[in-house]
């Protein structure tokens, strides 16, 4: 699986290091934005980080604990 995202500088940037708010703005822009499917694997990963950090984020207030993604 695709482990980094170009951001629109062309730098290549960690998917799993980014900011959650900024993960989910890129992957938004990224869905609005395809239309060749040439992107779909960086729109995949980000899609899978997200839910990771969801299931992260629902177990952390389950469990009473504070949690930032």
């Amino acid at each position: 699986m695709t482990t980094f995202y170009v951001n629109s500088r062309g730098q290549d940037v960690e998917i799993a290091s980014m900011a959650y708010p900024h993960l989910c703005s890129a992957h938004a822009k990224l869905v609005r934005e395809q239309r060749d499917g040439l992107r779909q694997k960086e729109i995949d990963a980000m899609a899978a980080e997200i839910a990771v950090r969801d299931v992260q984020r629902a177990e952390a207030e389950e469990a009473g604990e504070g949690f930032r993604p």
